[in-house]
């Protein structure tokens, strides 16, 4: 029986889709299986189709549209989403699952060793601005989801990925997780190498927009943790930026009421997973025989 879903989103880059490849055929247990939602550029040159199941999605601009795609075709109860270019050690998978052993938890976020980081990443969080941030193992609220495990009745009940809040997706879930007095935790012996430089701490224009959005979205959480963000805070927030016009966003930007009340879940949905009263996952029978490609519009 499968455990896990291994999710590869891939826009446009075959080369760093083949090195997280090679290193998951490397290293995987049998008991999971690798899925990989491309936009449809990737041909297969290695005939690999049989060991992967490739989905294309012509519409998806980004890897969060793929990810929203590709998880609810999943098959296995946990769901585990890794960035093209990811490489991973033996054990991280098994390391990461007994995490779950705990009813409560509902998801795992593995150690992520960055280029140019002596410690790993341990998840993200969000600061008093909601803007998100490389987290520790006493800080983090979501894992990230470029090295990520959840629940798929979870996923399931939050309706998944939100493309709306782009980057902010996970951050998003985790505090879903969390008003709903879930948890996520950090796997200590699973190591996941992102092979890229870390850019988590970068303030933008769009990350500040995405801020005031999650905050917007997640009123009650903020309120409740009593943090402010008036416009002087953010301006020297974004002062380390180094660039005009992110100084000006931090001014001007507005949150995006739209994707902020877009597709809010019902958190008694989320509580009843939590609290273990909902764990149904559905199988598609349909899916345990190959068939052709399929093609999907992003969520």
């Amino acid at each position: 029986m499968l455990k896990v879903s291994i999710v590869i989103p891939s826009v446009d880059n075959a080369h760093r889709l083949e090195t997280t490849l090679i290193s998951l055929l490397e290293n995987r247990p049998s008991e999971c299986e690798i899925v990989v939602p491309h936009s449809g550029y990737y041909e297969d040159p290695y005939n690999i189709a049989d060991e992967v199941r490739l989905i294309e999605v012509p519409a998806a601009r980004n890897e969060i549209e793929l990810t929203a795609v590709a998880w609810s075709m999943c098959k296995a109860p946990i769901v585990h989403t890794l960035a093209a270019g990811a490489t991973v050690e033996p054990g991280w998978l098994e390391n990461a699952l007994a995490c779950f052993q705990r009813p409560e938890v509902m998801a795992v976020a593995p150690q992520s060793h960055y280029r140019d980081a002596s410690e790993p990443v341990q998840g993200v969080f969000a600061d008093d601005f909601g803007l998100r941030a490389a987290a520790t193992a006493a800080t983090m609220q979501a894992p990230m989801l470029q090295a990520s495990f959840y629940r798929y009745s979870l996923l399931a009940a939050v309706g998944g990925f939100s493309t709306r809040m782009e980057q902010y997706a996970d951050l998003d879930i985790g505090l879903w997780i969390a008003e709903a007095g879930g948890a996520c935790e950090v796997a200590t012996g699973s190591h996941v190498h992102m092979n890229e430089l870390n850019d988590l701490g970068r303030v933008t224009a769009d990350r500040i927009r995405l801020a005031k959005t999650l905050q917007l979205r997640h009123q009650e959480w903020f309120a409740a943790r009593g943090t402010s963000s008036g416009k002087l805070g953010w301006l020297s927030r974004s002062v380390g930026s180094g660039s005009l016009t992110t100084m000006m966003s931090a001014l001007t930007a507005k949150a995006d009421a739209k994707a902020a009340l877009h597709r809010l879940p019902d958190l008694d949905d989320v509580r009843a997973v939590v609290e273990g009263r909902d764990q149904t996952f559905r199988f598609d029978p349909r899916n345990d025989h190959p068939g052709p490609k399929l093609h999907r519009q992003v969520a």
